[in-house]
């Protein structure tokens, strides 16, 4: 029998695992700022120039439309500080974006289950669907996975996630690694260590929030209000 010591370490080095992933994951953007902040060269103008050429209007349709279909969302969530450079007025519009796009994910991925799920049923298997009282808690735990946003989005809306909780449930969630992630975009292009500081923080605390939230659910704890 293991020792209870043993299987708490190899369980606090689980939930410590999606943590240090983003932080690998951040590592080069960071690296990039305090190159910037430095003056060592990076070509962090020539890729901000290239951003401000882009039409703001192309730019936020492709930012709303295309993660919907596999492009990264944190590469638009990294670079929107390029294109809006107040943060009051690139957060807000991340969210916005971001929210449309997870709408439009769920419509998509409801379409193309509409074949898939007639196929099944011609071969005499029913498609999976999320029971309806625990749809909450498979919401929650999917989106504090480390899956990719595309993936989380289609797993859902596949299972049969109701729109409602599918939004109200995620929505926060992306809302808070995004906002961390624009400040750590922000930083790159302005070079500015504060910046890169609190968006390393944000992402962090939000992470680990998620990671808390997970384990909590996964021994059966928590209840919704909503």
């Amino acid at each position: 029998m293991p020792h209870p010591l043993h299987s708490h370490d190899r369980a606090l080095g689980r939930h410590r695992l999606p943590v240090l992933l983003l932080l690998l994951g951040l590592a080069p953007w960071c690296l990039a700022a305090v190159a910037a902040q430095n003056g060592t060269g990076l070509p962090v103008v020539g890729l901000e120039s290239w951003l401000r050429s882009i039409p703001l209007w192309l730019y936020l349709l492709t930012f709303a439309v295309l993660p919907a279909f596999g492009l990264p969302l944190s590469l638009y969530y990294l670079s929107v500080g390029a294109v809006l450079t107040n943060p009051a007025v690139a957060l807000p519009v991340a969210w916005v974006c971001m929210t449309l796009n997870m709408a439009l994910s769920y419509g998509v991925a409801l379409w193309l289950s509409r074949p898939v799920y007639a196929a099944l049923r011609r071969r005499g298997l029913e498609p999976p669907r999320l029971r309806e009282g625990t749809q909450w808690r498979a919401i929650l735990l999917l989106r504090a996975s480390p899956l990719p946003w595309l993936v989380q989005n289609w797993l859902l809306a596949l299972g049969g996630a109701r729109f409602a909780p599918y939004m109200f449930f995620g929505v926060p969630i992306q809302a808070c690694i995004g906002a961390g992630l624009v400040l750590v975009g922000k930083s790159l292009f302005q070079g500015s260590m504060v910046w890169l500081a609190g968006g390393l923080l944000l992402v962090v605390l939000a992470q680990m929030g998620l990671v808390a939230l997970r384990r909590r659910l996964q021994d059966g704890g928590g209840t919704p209000r909503r």
